[in-house]
């Protein structure tokens, strides 16, 4: 993790301090605030501008994702109370962090002598990353089927009939799974992350931070018309925030007629719709 090279030490000591200052009259103005519609606005002018100075002081992405981490919190609107408590800890875990980090920096643990050359081989960038998810959803089926129907090793102790009990039965269930395929790869994935979209709040199913990538899992269901989902995938492709979203649908019930349709359908550029966008289907393997 380095440094950007043409930054300053002491500079970048200023640049922190000054957003740990902030953070604190941040937590005063939520104290002051008459309106309840200014508390969130409070906390995410804090946190944009605090993320925005982490992003030009570091060059890899993984610091300024562990203080979105840190803060991360979903106020309840309902009462203006628990709204400045649930806020007030949020900056305060904040705050936290950036003295943290200070102390890091100062005791030279970000300095570019101190990284091991090693390290380069232990990152993966985004392309690749891409790559692998992609496979991993593409690919799916293919887990299932080596490790819940394919025979098994007469001198081991899993028994066929004891994974012949594991039964997919909702989008829960794939998500789980999903999540860890995902995990030993992408370490900080994270499962149910809720996000304020303005309107509402919104949940992703899966979120890789470090590379800006939401997963949303859907699986079909016997009731389900192929209307359905297709509303609520357009739903989900207008409110979801990231730099690359995939739809990743297991059709467990076979309602999508053509799948080289369905998904081509959903296939977006961040050029022209802000954000890329890629739908995947898989269909089951008798589980």
């Amino acid at each position: 993790m380095l440094i950007i090279e043409d930054k300053k030490k002491g500079l970048i000591v200023k640049q922190i301090k000054k957003q740990v200052d902030e953070g604190e009259k941040s937590i005063t103005n939520l104290q002051l605030s008459m309106k309840s519609d200014d508390l969130q606005n409070i906390f995410e002018v804090w946190k944009s501008n605090t993320t925005k100075i982490l992003k030009e002081i570091f060059s890899e992405e993984k610091v300024y994702n562990e203080f979105l981490f840190e803060i991360d919190c979903h106020p309840n609107t309902l009462s203006k109370r628990e709204t400045i408590k649930i806020l007030h800890r949020g900056i305060e875990k904040g705050i936290k962090f950036l003295q943290i980090l200070l102390k890091d920096i100062s005791e030279g643990f970000y300095d570019k002598s101190d990284i091991e050359p090693v390290d380069k081989y232990n990152s993966i960038d985004k392309s690749t990353a891409l790559i692998i998810i992609r496979r991993i959803l593409k690919n799916f089926y293919k887990y299932i089927q080596a490790m819940y129907q394919d025979k098994v090793h007469g001198n081991g102790t899993i028994r066929k009939e004891d994974l012949e009990k594991i039964k997919i039965g909702n989008e829960y269930d794939v998500q789980r799974i999903l999540y860890a395929l995902l995990r030993p790869i992408f370490p900080c994935v994270r499962l149910e992350v809720h996000d304020d979209a303005g309107y509402n709040s919104i949940r992703y199913d899966v979120v890789i931070d470090e590379y800006d990538v939401v997963i949303e899992v859907k699986c079909s269901r016997k009731n389900m018309k192929e209307r359905k989902l297709t509303e609520e995938l357009g739903a989900d492709a207008f409110h979801y925030k990231a730099d690359y979203l995939f739809f990743f649908i297991y059709d467990k019930d076979n309602i999508i007629k053509n799948v080289d349709v369905f998904t081509k359908n959903y296939k977006r550029e961040k050029e022209d719709f802000g954000k890329n966008i890629e739908a995947i289907v898989n269909h089951p393997v008798n589980i």
